[in-house]
């Protein structure tokens, strides 16, 4: 089993086990995160707060998730990116709640396989989800890609839709997600290649008016420099935020690329 299949049984042990149960109501009207992206003046960097990685370890070092998330907001991030797997990544749905003041949009980053994942994690602030279109493909998910966007809509929630191939970028730019992102980890084997992320996107060429996000990996501005020229229009970064002593300072560096 690779690490993706690893990280879906679990998300359907959590839905079994009722993890994603429904809790009280948020407070505040949904923020768009599109919107945001689109409207922003320089690099649109949606910032990610992640306690822990398989690969990287501890990442929050006896950091808050407040602290972190307030220094990004405070720099400028376009959102901000909240891990919710708590079998692997030590995130958690609180910590969505505990965001929800920073008039930032929120995505809630998981790996989904059920609808009522949606559910909690608007009911816990989040205003976008990230799904997966590799998930979809293996049949983890209970219903089809199409009806999850639809229902992530209907509960209030915009859609990152993340693709790894060419094949799959083709796909999700044929649905109603929001957004759309290409990662650059292989979620299989955890790998990271900017250049494959690149070539699928130059494979493509996607009509410009529909941005495309480059989702982790990313470590310099050197990186944005050449992934914005390649087309992306907005970068997801996490690791290389977390590992820096100040993640605000870094930020910072990143967004003057």
């Amino acid at each position: 089993m690779n690490h993706l299949d690893r990280f879906a049984e679990a998300a359907l042990e959590r839905v079994k086990r009722g993890y994603y149960r429904p809790q009280d109501g948020r407070w505040r009207k949904p923020l768009s995160l599109a919107r945001a992206i689109a409207e922003v003046q320089g690099n649109a960097i949606i910032a990610e707060v992640k306690p822990a990685s398989p690969t990287a370890g501890d990442l929050l070092r006896g950091r808050g998730v407040a602290e972190i998330a307030s220094a990004y907001a405070a720099e400028g991030a376009v959102g901000i990116s909240v891990l919710v797997d708590p079998d692997h990544f030590s995130g958690a749905l609180e910590h969505l709640r505990s965001l929800e003041g920073l008039g930032v949009p929120l995505l809630a980053k998981d790996f989904v396989v059920d609808p009522v994942q949606l559910a909690a994690f608007y009911r816990a602030g989040a205003d976008c989800a990230l799904l997966i279109v590799t998930l979809f493909e293996r049949g983890y998910p209970s219903v089809e890609l199409e009806q999850m966007i639809d229902h992530a809509h209907r509960l209030g929630l915009e859609v990152l839709l993340e693709a790894s191939s060419k094949e799959e970028l083709e796909r999700a730019l044929a649905t109603e997600a929001d957004l759309i992102g290409i990662n650059s980890r292989d979620l299989a084997t955890l790998e990271v290649s900017l250049k494959r992320a690149m070539g699928v996107l130059q494979e493509v060429r996607p009509d410009p008016s529909r941005p495309i996000l480059a989702l982790s990996g990313i470590s310099s501005g050197e990186e944005i420099r050449s992934l914005r020229k390649a087309g992306f229009s907005g970068f997801l970064v996490g690791t290389t935020l977390l590992r820096a002593e100040a993640p605000g300072e870094k930020l910072r560096e990143l967004l003057a690329a």
